[in-house]
């Protein structure tokens, strides 16, 4: 068998072992850029949806904290208006329901008698004059006094004094129907009773406004 003989100088053999070598170099390079850029690629597509999945998340959280301040109004109205409703609770303690009071006075007053003055108050207010009844020693009512009223009047008969606080001793939330003093007089040629008295208001002539209680 014969054997190939080269001719060529070693060093043309030892430049054709660099091209060789050279470009498996190239091909290596240009395999390592193609993946390279492959993974260039799936990355810049993996961040373009990474970001638009964070500019919807943004947009959504925009809305809820549009929502969220939205809601924060509401909360903040909530308040004022429990801080309003605690207020007027604090103001209207022992407010006295003096409608329905003056309503229960005139359906119970004799046709014989007529007042020259009538004075009422509530609870411990300013200007507040408690009556006999809440100093005396000894206590008439049994429940605790929100109010009082002062009757000073005139009645054409003693009996007619009698009905009058008979009348008001029947009425619920009148407490303490006290007498102070009746006596006789002539009014302009007419004989009459001068009297004076005074009842107490317990709870139910509380108007109970504000504080979700029915009287």
């Amino acid at each position: 068998m014969m054997r190939p003989i080269d001719l060529l100088p070693p060093v043309y053999a030892e430049r054709r072992r660099h091209r060789r070598n050279l470009g498996i170099v190239v091909v290596i390079g240009l395999v390592v850029l193609g993946v390279l850029f492959v993974w260039w690629f799936m990355l810049g597509t993996q961040i373009a949806a990474r970001r638009n999945e964070l500019t919807s998340i943004q947009s959504r959280n925009a809305a809820l904290q549009a929502e969220i301040d939205e809601l924060q109004r509401f909360a903040a109205l909530e308040q004022e208006v429990i801080a309003k409703e605690l207020a007027l609770t604090s103001v209207m303690q022992g407010d006295l329901a003096w409608p329905s009071i003056l309503t229960e006075i005139a359906m119970v007053i004799p046709g014989e008698i007529w007042f020259d003055e009538l004075t009422g108050s509530a609870g411990t207010t300013e200007g507040a004059q408690p009556v006999g009844t809440e100093t005396a020693a000894i206590r008439v009512a049994d429940q605790e006094t929100v109010g009082r009223i002062f009757f000073r009047g005139n009645s054409l008969t003693m009996p007619g004094v009698a009905k009058w606080l008979i009348r008001l001793a029947g009425v619920r939330g009148f407490n303490a129907v006290w007498l102070n003093s009746a006596t006789e007089a002539d009014l302009s040629g007419v004989d009459v009773v001068g009297f004076e008295n005074t009842i107490e208001l317990g709870p139910r002539a509380l108007s109970r406004r504000f504080t979700g209680d029915l009287p």
